[in-house]
């Protein structure tokens, strides 16, 4: 069983910690925040035997095997670099980081110490995502041209919160975009039959708004082989969170690509042991006169679970990572082009 400490005490982490505890893997070994109380209360409320005040102490906790980074995104790259030179592997939220910069320095720190790092891209780890990827490879809608997908909620503005905030890394790109530049991505290159495509252009728009951020963003990513993406986001607007993909003798579609069976998600208490996982569908449809198809894909834990084991399945040589440090830099480096676009940055892009 893979240890695991927490950083960082808030939301996520209680989703998380819900998930390794329907692992196949995992087990809760301690958690840290530098909020006071924070740390104590999910330590409480998940029976984990070890909360800590300091980030630094969890690091130094000899039992700890593995952390999973969910602070905000500013300390991604020094809470990742200090846990890799502590020897912990490491499972960080997305985005990896604040820009490529970042990024590189956090991937070297793991390479060093010889530990390992991945982005908490958890959509990536459900069969959901394999299968459509495997649909793609197979040209079950012949050759793929289009991909547009989104992701946005509705949030109100509040100054100084950690959407809205500059100086937290605030803003939609970041925070919900990321996930559509990385499906398009991954899409795109199953179609030319490797992990990822990298784009060869990236346009954009987006809304700045109060707490410099954007509230909301769309991108039009051209990748090799003529495969076109539309990509959206919001903070502050409400859209399907949904993916469609059109080839030349069908389409897909996919109502939930980001949350498959993922009860922990809106739980931020202990899940009854007996939780059912529902079953989650791909719509395939064709234009050739033929109705639309529906593939079932089955779950039998937990979307974080299944991210959990993951990370588990690759520390110990049985499975390679479900998101690569060269999709991460792909990845990144496609969102800080997609900032620059529309003129949005951050502290961390002036610093030397």
């Amino acid at each position: 069983m893979l240890s695991w400490g927490l950083i960082g005490a808030g939301g996520i982490a209680r989703v998380f910690a819900n998930g390794v505890r329907f692992s196949k893997t995992g087990k809760l070994a301690a958690v840290a925040s530098r909020t006071k109380g924070r740390g104590e209360s999910l330590a409480k409320d998940f029976s984990i035997p070890r909360p800590y005040a300091r980030y630094e102490d969890l690091l130094a906790d000899r039992e700890v095997e593995a952390v999973y980074i969910s602070t905000l995104h500013p300390s991604h790259a020094e809470c990742a670099i200090n846990a890799a030179r502590a020897g912990k592997h490491i499972l960080v939220e997305k985005p990896i980081a604040m820009n490529s910069r970042e990024a590189a320095a956090m991937l070297d720190a793991a390479r060093s110490s010889g530990v390992f790092l991945m982005e908490a891209f958890m959509y990536r780890c459900h069969p959901q995502t394999l299968r459509l990827a495997e649909l793609v490879q197979e040209g079950a809608i012949g050759e793929l041209r289009m991909i547009r997908s989104a992701l946005s909620f509705e949030a109100p503005y509040q100054p100084g919160s950690r959407l809205y905030d500059n100086s937290l890394g605030g803003g939609s790109i970041l925070d919900v975009g990321c996930y559509p530049a990385s499906l398009s991505r991954l899409l795109a290159g199953a179609a030319a039959g490797k992990p990822f495509a990298d784009p060869l252009t990236v346009k954009a728009c987006g809304m700045i708004g109060p707490g410099g951020v954007d509230h909301y963003a769309m991108a039009t990513v051209e990748y090799p082989n003529g495969i076109l993406a539309e990509l959206a986001c919001g903070i502050a607007c409400q859209m399907p969170a949904e993916a469609s993909l059109f080839g030349t003798r069908g389409w897909i579609s996919v109502p939930n690509p980001w949350l498959p069976a993922s009860p922990a998600r809106t739980a931020l208490m202990p899940l009854p042991l007996d939780t059912p996982w529902p079953i989650e569908k791909i719509i395939r449809g064709s234009y050739d006169g033929r109705p639309p198809q529906e593939i079932s894909i089955v779950s039998d834990r937990d979307l974080y679970s299944y991210e959990a084991d993951a990370v588990a399945e690759a520390v110990a040589g049985r499975r390679p990572p479900a998101v690569t440090w060269e999709d991460s830099r792909s990845n990144m480096a496609l969102l800080d082009r997609w900032r620059a676009e529309i003129g949005l940055s951050y502290p961390a892009d002036r610093r030397v």
